[in-house]
C-alpha cells in the first residue's frame, strides 16, 4: 500500500469489526487482531503507543479523548494515519460501556455498536492532523517550562548519581573501552535493531535491555547481557538468557522480584527516580564504555515532550552526562560500514584471479596464452 493509499484509507470510509476495550494500550495491543475496532482512553497519543497498536493492524482506533490535545505536537496520530488506520478522536466515555467483542461500525466520525449509534467523535484525517499540529505547536512553550522544572528537580534529588555515579550498582560485566548498546522499547526500536544488525555482528557489543525490550534484543540481536527495569512483562526466555537482571522501578511499583526469584535468575536492585533507560546509560558511562549506542531512546525534542515529564527530563540529563560517547542507532546505521578481515580480502582476490584464469582458459587461444606464460615463468626459475 502506497502512502497515498494509506492516507485515503485513513481519511474515511466505513470500518466494521469486533470491538476491543482494555484499560491500557499495552493490554489492548496484546489482544488486537487485524480489522478490530480498538477503543483507547489516552490524552495525547505518543508514537510508541501508536506503533504498538498499528503493529496489530486494527481497522480503526477510537479515542475517548483527544490524541493531540494542543499541549504539544504528538506523533501518535501520524503513525496511525501512515499505517492506513482510521482514527476518531473525542468520542466520549459512553463507548467504554460497550461489550467487548460486539460488532462495531465506524462510519466517518460516527460509531455504532450492534447497529445502535453510541458516539460521534472527530475524524482525524490529513487535513485535521495538519491543523491540530499547527495549533499544538503554540503549546510548546509551556511544555518546555515544565520539562525544565522537572529536570531541575532531578538535579536536586540525584545530582551525585548523575554527576559522579554515586550509588550506581556494579554492572558485573567489564565494559571498559567496549561498545555498549542500550535497548529500550521506544518508538521503532525493532526497526532500529534491524538497521544496525551488521554493526552488532561485527562489533559484538555488550547489550543492555530495558524492561520488555529484552524480548526484541533476544529475537533480533542476541541475548542481553543485562536487563534493567521492570521485568513483569519480559518473556521467560529473555530473562533466563540474560547474564544478570537489575530490578528498577522509578515510580516505586513492584519491578518483578518474585518472578526472577522463581526463575532463579541472578539479580540485584536499584533505587532511583530516573527512568530505567537513563540508569542504563549512566551505568555504561560510569563503567568506562567507549561508545553507547541507544536504541528506542528519546533523541528529539518531540520525543522528550511525548514521554512522561519526569522520565523525559531524567533521560535528557543522562544523555548530557554521557556526552560524546552516546550515538543514536538511526545515525549509526547511516554511517557504519562493514569491516572485512584480511583473510576475507585475500579470499576475494584469490577468487577473482581464479575466475579470470578460468575465463581466459575457455576462450579461443586462451589456453595457449596461459601455457606460454607458464613456460616462461618456469624457464626463469629453471635458469636460476
Amino acid at each position: 500500500m502506497t502512502r497515498s493509499d494509506r492516507a485515503d484509507s485513513a481519511s474515511g470510509g466505513t470500518v466494521t469489526g469486533p470491538l476491543r476495550i482494555e484499560p491500557t494500550v499495552r493490554a489492548l495491543a496484546r489482544r488486537l487482531r487485524p480489522g478490530d475496532v480498538a477503543v483507547i482512553d489516552v490524552l495525547d497519543l505518543d508514537q510508541k503507543a501508536a506503533e504498538a497498536l498499528a503493529a496489530r493492524r486494527p481497522g480503526a482506533v477510537v479515542n475517548v479523548r483527544s490524541s493531540m490535545s494542543g499541549r504539544f505536537p504528538t506523533g501518535g496520530p501520524r503513525v496511525l494515519l501512515d499505517a492506513g488506520i482510521v482514527l476518531v478522536d473525542d468520542a466520549g466515555s459512553a463507548i467504554l460501556g460497550g461489550s467487548d467483542g460486539a460488532t462495531a461500525t465506524v462510519a466517518g466520525p460516527e460509531i455504532s455498536i450492534d447497529g445502535e449509534a453510541v458516539a460521534t467523535g472527530t475524524l482525524v484525517d490529513e487535513e485535521a492532523l495538519a491543523r491540530l499540529t499547527a495549533e499544538a505547536a503554540e503549546g510548546m512553550h509551556v511544555q518546555l517550562a515544565t520539562f525544565t522544572a522537572n529536570a531541575m528537580d532531578h538535579v536536586e534529588r540525584e545530582a551525585d548519581l548523575i554527576l559522579d555515579g554515586a550509588g550506581l550498582p556494579d554492572l558485573g560485566i567489564d565494559v571498559t573501552d567496549r561498545d555498549v548498546v542500550v535497548i529500550a522499547s521506544g518508538y521503532q526500536h525493532r526497526e532500529q535493531l534491524r538497521q544496525i544488525r551488521r554493526y552488532l555482528r561485527d562489533r559484538r557489543p555488550v547489550l543492555i535491555a530495558v524492561g520488555d525490550a529484552a524480548d526484541a534484543a533476544l529475537e533480533l540481536a542476541s541475548a542481553p547481557h543485562l536487563i534493567v527495569g521492570d521485568v513483569e512483562s519480559v518473556g521467560e526466555n529473555a530473562l533466563r538468557a540474560a547474564d544478570h537482571v537489575l530490578l528498577h522501578e522509578p515510580h516505586g511499583a513492584d519491578p518483578g522480584e518474585a518472578r526472577v526469584d522463581a526463575l532463579g535468575v541472578s539479580h540485584s536492585t536499584a533505587t532511583s527516580s530516573l527512568p530505567s533507560a537513563a540508569l542504563a546509560i549512566l551505568l555504561a558511562h560510569a563503567s568506562g564504555a567507549r561508545v553507547i549506542v541507544t536504541v528506542g531512546v528519546e533523541g528529539t525534542l518531540q520525543d522528550y515532550l511525548e514521554a512522561a515529564h519526569t522520565d523525559a527530563s531524567g533521560m535528557f540529563l543522562a544523555r548530557l552526562q554521557a556526552g560524546r560517547s552516546v550515538v543514536d542507532a538511526t545515525a549509526l546505521a547511516q554511517v557504519y560500514r562493514h569491516r572485512y578481515s584480511p583473510w576475507v580480502l585475500v579470499a576475494l582476490v584469490t577468487s577473482a584471479v581464479l575466475a579470470l584464469g578460468v575465463a581466459i582458459w575457455v576462450t579461443p587461444g586462451g589456453r595457449e596464452l596461459i601455457e606460454q606464460g607458464w613456460s616462461t615463468v618456469t624457464g626463469w626459475f629453471g635458469g636460476l
